[in-house]
C-alpha cells in the first residue's frame, strides 16, 4: 500500500537509504553517504514523501516540487513492483518530473526509461564528481495514465 509519509517512518526510510545508496552506487565514496545521512535525516520530512507499507515501510520516493530527488527499495522487495508503483503516485501528483540517475548505476537507468523517462542532458554529479544523467518525462494524461514524453 502507497501511503503519505509519518514522523515514525523516518528511522526505518533512513536505514533503506543509507543501504541502497551504499549498494546502488559502489562507485562512491561510501563516506559521501555516511556523511550526508544526518543533514538528509533533517531536510527528509520537508520534501513529499510516499512510502510502500507491506507490513512496515519498504520502499519510498521523495518528491521535491516535481524533482525525484530519491527512490530506494528494500533489497528483498526489488523487482516486484514497488518502484514503478511509487513512480505512478508521482505521476498523478506531479505533470512533469524530473531526476539526476548516475550514468553508471546501469540498473536504475533502465528502469527510469522502462516508465517513459528520456535522457535530457549529461552531467556530473558537483558533490562526488561522478557522470550521470538529468531524465524526465511530462506526463500525457490525454493519452493514457502514466505515460510520458518530452
Amino acid at each position: 500500500m502507497i501511503r503519505e509519509f509519518q514522523a515514525d517512518d523516518l528511522d526505518q526510510v533512513m536505514k533503506i537509504w543509507l543501504e541502497q545508496n551504499l549498494l546502488a552506487h559502489p562507485f562512491v565514496d561510501p563516506a559521501f553517504f555516511q556523511n550526508n545521512a544526518d543533514l538528509v535525516r533533517i531536510i527528509l520530512p520537508s520534501s513529499q514523501i510516499y512510502v510502500q507499507d507491506i507490513n512496515g515501510v519498504k520502499g519510498f520516493i521523495g518528491l521535491t516540487d516535481n524533482y525525484v530527488s530519491g527512490l530506494f527499495i528494500e533489497t528483498n522487495y526489488q523487482r516486484q513492483g514497488l518502484g514503478g508503483s511509487l513512480i505512478e503516485k508521482a505521476k498523478q501528483v506531479h505533470s512533469e518530473l524530473f531526476l539526476n540517475v548516475y550514468t553508471e548505476n546501469e540498473a536504475a537507468v533502465q528502469f527510469y526509461e522502462k516508465h517513459g523517462f528520456i535522457r535530457l542532458e549529461d552531467t556530473v554529479n558537483a558533490e562526488t564528481h561522478q557522470p550521470e544523467y538529468l531524465m524526465g518525462c511530462k506526463v500525457n494524461r490525454m493519452v493514457t495514465i502514466g505515460k510520458c514524453a518530452m
